[in-house]
C-alpha cells in the first residue's frame, strides 16, 4: 500500500495522473481565422448587394413619385382651366385664351403650383434639347399672358426622357355623339374651350413606361363667345 502524505491540508498522491492542456496549434488557429475571414467577406459582399439594391429601388421610387406628383398637378391644372377673356386692341375684340397644339400647349388655370390667390398662365412644350417636359408659369392679368409667358415666366424642366403630346376632345352641342379628339385647338378661333384633354408622355428609352392622362375640362361651358366647328 503507498504511503500517503499531508501536508497543509493537501492530500497528495503519488503516481496520481492528471489531465495536460495543450491548448490550439498554430494551424488550427491559421484555419479558424481563414474560415472566419472568410464568412466575414462573403457577410459583407452580401450587404453591399442588398444596399446597393436597396439604393436602386428607393431611386426608382423617388423619380416615380416626382413623376406622379408632376403629373397630378398638370392633371388639376388642366382641370381647373379657367374661360380667361381678353381683349384685342387692334381689332377691339374679346377672345378666351387656350392655345393647343400637338406637342405644345398654354391655358389659364385657378390653380397654381403654389396655391397663390388669382388666376396663373401655365404653358407645356418641349425643353431646348426635346429630352423632357418645360414647364412655365406666369400670374394671369386681365391682357393676353403670351408674351410674359416668353419672357418673364418661371421656368422648371421636369419629366426629363420623355415627349408630351396633346390631344383636344371636341363634342358638338346639337349632336352630342359627335365626338372627336383633334391635335390643335385655339380659343382665339373656336372661342370656347375643349371639353377634356388628353396628355400621352413617350420615352424613347424602353426601360421608361408610356404615361397619359385625362383631364376633363369642367369650365368648358362658360363665357363662349363663338363655336367654329373642327
Amino acid at each position: 500500500m503507498p504511503n500517503v502524505f499531508v501536508h497543509k491540508n493537501v492530500r497528495h498522491v503519488p503516481n496520481a495522473q492528471f489531465p495536460t492542456n495543450t491548448g490550439f496549434t498554430l494551424l488550427e488557429l491559421l484555419i479558424a481565422l481563414s474560415l472566419s475571414a472568410l464568412v466575414m467577406l462573403m457577410l459583407a459582399m452580401g450587404m453591399n448587394t442588398v444596399l446597393k439594391e436597396w439604393t436602386r429601388s428607393s431611386n426608382r421610387l423617388d423619380d416615380s413619385l416626382e413623376k406622379v406628383l408632376v403629373l397630378l398637378q398638370i392633371e388639376r391644372a388642366l382641370e381647373g382651366a379657367f374661360p380667361h377673356a381678353y381683349l384685342n386692341s387692334d381689332e377691339n375684340k374679346k377672345y378666351l385664351f387656350f392655345e393647343g397644339e400637338e406637342k405644345q400647349l398654354a391655358w389659364v388655370s385657378t390653380v397654381s403650383p403654389g396655391r397663390h390667390s388669382g388666376l396663373t398662365a401655365w404653358q407645356l412644350l418641349p425643353d431646348d434639347e426635346e429630352t423632357g417636359v418645360q414647364i412655365r408659369i406666369v400670374p394671369a392679368f386681365a391682357s393676353d399672358p403670351t408674351e410674359r409667358l416668353a419672357e418673364n415666366a418661371t421656368v422648371v424642366t421636369a419629366l426629363e426622357g420623355y415627349k408630351a403630346y396633346f390631344e383636344y376632345l371636341y363634342v358638338d352641342e346639337k349632336i352630342t355623339e359627335d365626338t372627336k379628339w383633334v391635335k390643335k385647338w385655339s380659343a382665339q378661333k373656336r372661342q370656347g374651350l375643349p371639353n377634356a384633354v388628353r396628355v400621352r408622355l413617350d420615352s424613347d428609352d424602353e426601360a421608361m413606361d408610356s404615361l397619359e392622362i385625362v383631364a376633363v375640362i369642367r369650365a368648358y361651358q362658360h363665357q363662349k363667345f363663338r363655336r367654329v366647328k373642327p
